[in-house]
């Protein structure tokens, strides 16, 4: 059997460059990502994969050609349509969910969301704690060798969480494209001892602990006191 590309598809949306996304006057605007950084992501799919983002855009169109069971959580039912329609012209058939409302409300929920997410994309909401939100409600799903995708990382609301997962041992940064960062999990240890656990806080620890061991070295040890049984 042959087997069919898609590319061709993706090719057409990089070079139309439809826009999905408005101002909040109403004006339409393209927030799509960088050609590179797209055909990166869609080398990265393949069909049954499931997985989800926060925003909605080319990413959307990319998952729908390269057929993986998606959901995107977008508060924009607007777009969601563009979104659909521009899917409809490729004459693309997409297993495509939107859930609509703010990712802080809709992914601690839990609903409609699958227990596996084999590549989730954060690209929603940039304003701080957003991105480390998106992240936090949405990686306990993801696999060992599963993906997550963080846009916009030259963002100092969005840097914090890219700079944090590429200090982590869990986390392996696979590819960065333009400001687009990949990350692959390649191992889930469990956490016991919360912040402790954390490579970001190891300098904290070792600096603390140091200074705990030099005050009960200079600490006067406590005199023994003899007694006498006669």
């Amino acid at each position: 059997m042959t087997e069919v590309s898609f590319q061709p598809l993706l090719e057409a949306l990089i070079e139309e460059q439809p826009h999905f996304h408005a101002w909040p006057d109403g004006r339409s605007a393209n927030w799509g990502l960088a050609p590179d950084v797209l055909r990166f992501l869609f080398a990265q799919l393949r069909p049954g994969m499931t997985t989800l983002e926060t925003g909605a855009g080319y990413t959307t169109i990319a998952f729908g050609i390269a057929g993986t069971r998606h959901i995107a959580v977008t508060p924009d039912e607007a777009q969601a349509g563009r979104v659909r329609a521009y899917l409809a012209k490729l004459g693309v058939a997409p297993d495509l969910t939107f859930l609509h409302g703010s990712s802080d409300t809709v992914l601690p929920s839990g609903h409609g969301i699958p227990d596996q997410l084999d590549l989730v994309f954060i690209d929603g909401a940039h304003r701080f704690p957003f991105p480390v939100l998106d992240w936090h409600y949405t990686e306990g799903r993801v696999p060992i060798g599963g993906i997550v995708v963080i846009d916009d990382c030259s963002m100092p609301s969005v840097r914090i969480l890219r700079d944090f997962l590429a200090g982590e041992d869990d986390w392996a940064l696979v590819e960065e494209c333009s400001q687009t960062a990949f990350f692959r999990r390649v191992q889930k240890q469990p956490n016991r001892m919360d912040w402790m656990d954390q490579n970001l806080n190891r300098p904290y620890l070792d600096r603390n602990s140091g200074k705990a061991a030099k005050k009960d070295a200079q600490s006067p040890k406590p005199r023994r006191k003899r007694f006498r049984w006669f």
